[in-house]
């Protein structure tokens, strides 16, 4: 079944085929059309429907729908900031590694290598291994941040969403997304270094 509508959305008539298409209008519809239904009555006599085609407009953003946007930004900017995921796995293994070292009072005897890897062109084991923890420091805080700002803005967002204060909740979202701009600039990928 074909519902031909005229130039302001109304509806005009049904049709079991599409024989009529050139007849349709040329002008587009408004947009967006959400959520159309057709409130209306069917003519006994004639078996034609009466009535109009209304719109609901835009749906309303869940709290599902606000948070995921938030999480798919974190996502995306822990990506940035860690690089390929087997890469984090390697900077976590490094972190690890250098710590130790600098625990046990950075022995001459016992480099691991992934110091020995980044102690080049004069740098001594030590300066290496404190040049890596500097950077996981901030590399780290950075991850940190970004969680803290995501999960705050989440539990946030609910508690507006569950007030009906929708716009509020997007609000929220909007400032969450720009904190972990705020966060992440500065710091840049990682990704080829140490």
């Amino acid at each position: 079944m074909y519902f031909i509508l005229d130039s302001n959305g109304e509806f005009l008539y049904s049709d079991a085929t599409n024989k009529n298409y050139l007849d349709w209008t040329l002008i587009p519809l408004p947009q967006p059309c959400w959520n159309p239904r057709f409130s209306g009555a069917r003519d006994k006599t004639t078996g034609e429907w009466t009535g109009v085609w209304l719109q609901d407009g835009e749906p309303v953003p869940t709290a599902e729908d606000i948070c995921f946007r938030i999480d798919t930004y974190a996502d995306e900017m822990r990506r940035f900031v860690a690089g390929d995921p087997l890469r984090a796995v390697e900077y976590g293994r490094v972190i690890a590694e250098t710590q130790q070292f600098k625990d046990d009072g950075y022995p001459g005897s016992a480099v691991p290598r992934t110091v020995a890897a980044w102690a080049i062109t004069g740098r001594t084991p030590r300066e290496a291994a404190d040049s890596i923890l500097a950077e996981a420091k901030q590399y780290t805080e950075v991850l940190s941040k970004i969680r803290d700002l995501r999960l705050q803005a989440r539990e946030l967002i609910k508690q507006k969403i569950a007030s009906g204060a929708t716009e509020d909740a997007q609000q929220i979202a909007n400032d969450a997304i720009t904190a972990i701009q705020a966060a992440v600039s500065g710091i840049g990928s990682v990704n080829g270094q140490r």
